[in-house]
Formats: structure tokens, C-alpha cells, sequence
């Protein structure tokens, strides 16, 4: 991963990734689907104004 990531391109990157973790770890992929999806929206309102985070 290079550091000229925008928020988005990383939002886009990361999502499926921490998703297939997140449902072969704990089985319920509506479940982490859901988790997912709160964390892109705190991450897309808080990113633009706090700054992208040392290791997103």
C-alpha cells in the first residue's frame, strides 16, 4: 500500500478484505457485514477531517 492513498481508495481496498476476516473468523457473514459498513461510515466522516491514520 502506498502512502498517495486517498480515504476512498483505501475504503474500497480494505472493505472485502476486513470482511472475508471478519465472517471466517466469527461465521455470520450478516453479521460482519453490518460491522463493516459502520466502520466505512465512521472511517469515511471521520478520515477527511482527522487525516488518514497511521495504519488504516
Amino acid at each position: 500500500m502506498t502512502t498517495d492513498h486517498t480515504a476512498e481508495d483505501l475504503l474500497r481496498e480494505l472493505a472485502p478484505q476486513v470482511l472475508g476476516v471478519l465472517a471466517r473468523r466469527f461465521g455470520d457473514f450478516a453479521t460482519a457485514e453490518d460491522a463493516v459498513q459502520e466502520a466505512l461510515l465512521a472511517a469515511a466522516t471521520q478520515w477527511p477531517v482527522e487525516g488518514l491514520p497511521d495504519n488504516p
